[in-house]
Order: C-alpha cells, then sequence, then structure tokens
C-alpha cells in the first residue's frame, strides 16, 4: 500500500507542476480546481472501500491497526484542542506588536469557511492525512515522516517559508487525527484555521520576517504536536474495545 501511495503522488505532483506551468492554458481557478480535484480522485485510489469509514465510526480495527481508530468522542475533543494551533501566530504577532484584526463581514466569513472546508481542506486531509494512515498504518513514525514531507513538497512551489508553515499547520492536524479524530473534523479545523490565517489575522509579515515566522511556526507546531499527543493518545484500553 505504500507504494501505491507513493506512485499516486509522484504522478499527482507532476500533474501539479504541468497544470502550474500553464500548459494547457488554464487560468489560476481552473488549475485549483483540477489540482484539488486530482487530490480528492488519488485519496480515493488509496482509501477505496475504507472511505465509508471517513463519515461511519469503525467498528473494527481501522486499516488492521485499531490504534488508527477514531470515535465521535474523541472528535468533540479534537474540536475543543483545535484551536490550540491559534496560539501559536497570536503569540508570534502579540510578542512583535505587530497583529492586527481585518475588517471582514459574517457573511464573507462563513463562505470563505464553506470554500475552505469543501474544496480545499477535505481533500488535503484525505490525500494527505487518511491516505497515508492506511498506507503506513503499522509505523507511526512514517505516517508523521511521509505526511509531513508530501505536505512540504506540495507547497514548495509557494516559496519554502509557507511550506514550511503549511507543514507545521500538517504535524498538527495529523496529531489530532492520531489521537482517535475523525478526518472530517480535522478538515473543519483545518479550513477554519486557513480563514483565520488568512482573513481574520494579519502579522505583517514582510519578506524579512517570513522566514524567521515560519521557522517559529514550524517548531512551535511540532512541540505542540507532541504535547497533544503525549497527553491525549488513544490507551489500550480505549481502543481496544473501540
Amino acid at each position: 500500500m505504500h507504494i501505491a501511495f507513493a506512485v499516486s503522488f509522484f504522478i499527482f505532483v507532476g500533474l501539479c507542476e504541468t497544470l502550474r506551468h500553464g500548459i494547457f492554458g488554464l487560468n489560476p481557478s481552473e488549475t485549483t480546481g483540477y489540482i484539488y480535484t486530482a487530490m480528492a480522485l488519488c485519496a480515493l485510489f488509496i482509501l477505496r472501500g475504507d472511505v465509508v469509514f471517513l463519515m461511519r465510526q469503525p467498528r473494527h480495527a481501522l486499516y488492521e491497526n485499531a490504534h488508527l481508530n477514531w470515535t465521535w468522542k474523541r472528535s468533540v475533543l479534537g474540536v475543543v484542542l483545535g484551536p490550540l494551533l491559534w496560539i501559536v501566530p497570536v503569540v508570534y504577532g502579540l510578542t512583535l506588536l505587530q497583529i492586527n484584526i481585518l475588517p471582514i463581514s459574517a457573511e464573507a466569513l462563513i463562505e470563505l469557511l464553506v470554500v475552505q472546508v469543501l474544496l480545499i481542506a477535505l481533500a488535503e486531509e484525505f490525500f494527505f492525512r487518511e491516505a497515508v494512515v492506511k498506507a503506513f498504518r503499522s509505523d507511526i513514525s512514517a505516517i508523521y515522516l511521509i505526511s509531513v514531507l508530501a505536505y512540504f513538497i506540495f507547497y514548495v512551489p509557494m516559496g519554502v517559508p509557507a511550506a514550511l508553515i503549511a507543514a507545521g499547520a500538517g504535524v498538527f492536524y495529523l496529531t489530532l487525527r492520531l489521537i482517535g479524530t475523525s478526518i472530517l473534523v480535522v478538515a473543519l479545523v483545518h479550513g477554519a484555521t486557513n480563514v483565520l490565517l488568512t482573513s481574520v489575522l494579519s502579522l505583517g509579515l514582510t519578506s524579512g520576517t517570513e522566514w524567521s515566522y515560519a521557522v517559529f511556526f514550524m517548531a512551535a507546531s511540532v512541540m505542540l504536536s507532541m504535547a497533544v499527543f503525549h497527553l491525549f493518545a488513544q490507551k489500550r484500553s480505549e481502543y481496544i474495545y473501540a
């Protein structure tokens, strides 16, 4: 299964680069649409029949590993823990006294959230998190390594600082999934975080500060994820009877 993920990711990256270079003459919106459609299809190729367990709580050892099961009870915990990631940019902005709240209407905020969750976050969570969890089911270290590395590579064309920030967030999203949160809830946290960091909060980053913020965000996200996993990872008594 890990070979299937590697092959699908290789093909996906090749398609992304082809589209991003404008070979087919698509506009930016069309390019984004095709990229995320391809991402969702790659996820379905890996998940196949297990896709039903993205919406239905599994009553067996998911992907033949009970450690990887999720529950609705644990998903509520994921909703509570999700906003912890927001502390990272807020602390950075307050430390440098350069955090601002952007003006945005409630209607626009809701519209952005729907777009981010349904068109962006779901596809990314299905492919870069859930598909990797299935492909590398027996090795938590490999799940982290492959998921974060693949996510970083996907965002590198937007600049290394942006890729570091994405990878840092990806570590946290993966941790939420591995402590038993539904990937649908993780996608909701993901989409809400995207909206917060792009349309609600402004840190006043410049070309001179984006690198320092990216490194800070990556390091803080990793430490936060380690703490969350250590404190909330499912104990044996929980997953045996999940």
